[in-house]
């Protein structure tokens, strides 16, 4: 399954990237993400964390693996364990803050038949959570601090 959102988020790429390189941060906006924990940071700069995404109530476990460290360009993740797979965060420049990309590729192990028969259903649902996920991290990152 594939899936591919963009969004612009008024602040700088330095900034948009620093709060993505904090893997606990992915679980306060991606809406299945139930649990993160950073295990550690890889020679490359990346990190390695585990997580847990709730779907149908299901929990589905494993670990991302920071494979991609470029700040403040990009980072991604190889995913392992339930849910095989990678994520792609991109941060290019605008005049306007930064244009993010989200992009993910993963298999959730299912047969081919039943992979077959749900990608209409899936593909919508993975794109309405991209979607999601980058609305959450525009909120995130653009609301005033409390005084």
């Amino acid at each position: 399954m594939k899936a591919v959102a963009e969004i612009e988020i008024p602040r700088p790429p330095k900034a948009v990237f620093e709060y993505m390189d904090v893997p606990e941060n992915q679980a306060r906006i991606s809406p299945r993400l139930t649990a993160v924990e950073t295990l550690g940071t890889r020679d490359n700069g990346g990190k390695r964390a585990r997580y847990t995404y709730r779907l149908l109530g299901l929990d589905f476990d494993g670990e991302v693996h920071g494979v991609v460290h470029d700040p403040p360009e990009r980072i991604s993740f190889e995913l392992s364990g339930d849910i095989e797979g990678r994520i792609e965060w991109t941060f290019e420049p605008t005049d306007g803050g930064t244009r993010v990309t989200y992009a993910t590729t993963y298999d959730l192990g299912l047969p081919t038949v039943l992979r077959w028969l749900l990608a209409p259903v899936t593909a919508r649902f993975n794109q309405r959570e991209l979607d999601r996920t980058l609305r959450n991290l525009d909120e995130n990152l653009t609301e005033p601090a409390d005084s």
